[in-house]
């Protein structure tokens, strides 16, 4: 009885999708805005708030498709007063070249803004609003936290 529950965990725990795992990745974080970020986004996904990642965390470059972090969930938090803390889903790339603050060499190195990921949120799916409420700015730096979806 107990071998047989033994592997049913971990035949579901071998099938769980990729995008779960590991979770509570923390990163120090820059937050920006973009628009155009529908349905043609990198991981084809959309729904709720959404938000493109540096290409050091989304992990591949432009053209590539689908990177590792597609799917994937962060609570995002700032200091700077007006901001709320959301959730957003990884959707889209953020890409290194001719964007310094998604041009970070590693998830240990940081961008201009002293931080080792950029979040570039979609004004499109709310998020940005949300992120930035009444701040009056629509670039600020913080955490993220991952967590599920």
């Amino acid at each position: 009885m107990l071998s047989t529950l033994l592997l049913a965990l971990a035949a579901v725990a071998a099938a769980a999708p990729s995008n779960l795992a590991p979770r509570q990745q923390s990163f120090s974080a820059s937050f920006t805005q973009y628009s155009g970020c529908g349905p043609s986004v990198a991981c084809g996904l959309t729904g709720g708030f959404t938000a493109a990642v540096s290409q050091n965390l989304f992990g591949v470059g432009p053209g590539a498709g689908a990177g590792p972090a597609c799917g994937t969930c962060y609570s995002l938090s700032s200091n700077q007063p007006g901001t709320a803390p959301i959730t957003v889903k990884i959707t889209d790339l953020c890409p290194a070249d001719g964007n310094p603050l998604c041009a970070q060499q590693g998830l240990s190195g940081t961008n201009s803004a002293g931080a080792n990921v950029n979040f570039d949120l979609c004004a499109d799916s709310g998020a940005a609003a949300a992120f930035f409420g009444s701040s009056g700015t629509t670039f600020v730096t913080g955490m993220a936290v991952q967590v599920g979806c």
